[in-house]
């Protein structure tokens, strides 16, 4: 252990990491109705489409768009914006199959708002989503072994197939390409080893941050430095102090680009494994409880998909930490938590 009087607190500061548990009380208060988490859902996903319709010049935006550009709708950054078009294509896969098939206007809306959900994270071009929703989608034949909606292997094998030909043919795309691979060299050259002279660039930055954050990190592994800590790897670092005082778009920087690394930095070992804990307690829960009907081993596999690809993105962006991120965290977390701890609700639900 050690301290660092000028960046202690003076009693303990957890605000980043309590936040997230907002989901136990939106969680109960859904009390596991079908119906109510359609409702949350619907709402979350319309706020979202208004906002990137009302906070931006939206023609402009689509013109764009249209025009390879890369877009973010007015939100905080296009990485937000990804990260909400992934959600809302998770969790209208969720809601699509909680309705009754004879509402089909909601199915129909739930479909559509998926479909849109996709078409943001494209236009949104941010890596580190495109990379979750790829693994999710590679994953997700094995996850339904796993929850039990298909069986044998002749369906996996097929899954794998069409898995294989969507994946393949996506990357074929030049637009894909040219924005997947635009710091392939960079990668390529920490692959090598070459630790010392990494670029200012997007991946670099990120890459730097966390090297600088190693350098905290082992000196308190444990329990962390606390919120300060994170400010202190930053004004600590050489390469980030030059970079917040020359170029003005990181002026104020004051984040890591990944929350894992924020957590390890502020809460240690300790407060990493909490929120690894939460994830694992709510999809065990789902999983749990799938036994009781095909509808809830279809949530138990969207439970996962859903915390699959939130623990990817917040690998290489702080979603955890940022407003928007818990926002979106706690709405459909707090869905799962609900609707895992009480599976009988969801069956007397018309």
């Amino acid at each position: 252990m050690i301290q660092i009087p000028d960046i202690a607190n003076g009693y303990p500061h957890v605000d980043r990491l309590a936040k997230l548990f907002l989901l136990v009380p939106i969680g109960i208060a859904l009390q596991g109705r079908k119906d109510s988490v359609l409702v949350l859902a619907g709402c979350f996903v319309l706020g979202a489409f208004i906002a990137c319709y009302t906070q931006s010049d939206f023609a402009n935006q689509i013109q764009q768009a249209l025009n390879m550009r890369r877009v973010d709708f007015g939100l905080k950054n296009a990485q937000y914006t990804s990260m909400l078009g992934g959600v809302i294509f998770i969790f209208s896969g969720l809601g699509f199959y909680l309705v009754n098939s004879n509402r089909w206007t909601i199915r129909l809306f739930f479909a559509l708002s998926a479909i849109l959900g996709l078409a943001i994270t494209l236009v949104s071009q941010s890596r580190q989503v495109w990379l979750a929703l790829a693994l999710v989608i590679a994953l997700a034949p094995m996850l339904l072994v796993f929850v039990g909606l298909i069986e044998g292997k002749k369906k996996l094998i097929l899954g794998y197939a069409v898995v294989f030909l969507a994946l393949f043919s996506v990357s074929q795309s030049e637009y894909i390409q040219n924005r997947a691979l635009k710091e392939s060299s960079v990668i390529s050259s920490v692959v090598q080893g070459n630790l010392d002279n990494i670029p200012m660039t997007s991946v670099g930055i990120r890459l730097n941050s966390w090297l600088a954050a190693w350098d905290v990190f082992k000196d308190a592994p444990i329990v962390g430095l606390g919120e300060n800590g994170i400010g202190y790897v930053i004004s600590s670092s050489e390469k980030l102090s030059a970079l917040k005082a020359s170029a003005p778009t990181f002026r104020n920087l004051s984040h890591l680009h990944s929350s894992h690394i924020e957590a390890l930095v502020a809460y240690g070992l300790a407060g990493f494994a909490l929120i690894l804990f939460t994830y694992i307690y709510i999809s065990k829960c789902c999983f749990d409880s799938r036994t009781d009907s095909n509808l809830n081993r279809v949530i138990a596999f969207f439970c996962l998909s859903f915390f699959i690809y939130w623990f990817t993105i917040n690998a290489f962006e702080t979603f955890n930490s940022r407003s928007l991120g818990v926002f979106a965290f706690v709405i459909v977390s707090g869905c799962f938590y609900s609707l895992a701890n009480t599976p009988n609700n969801t069956e007397r639900e018309s």
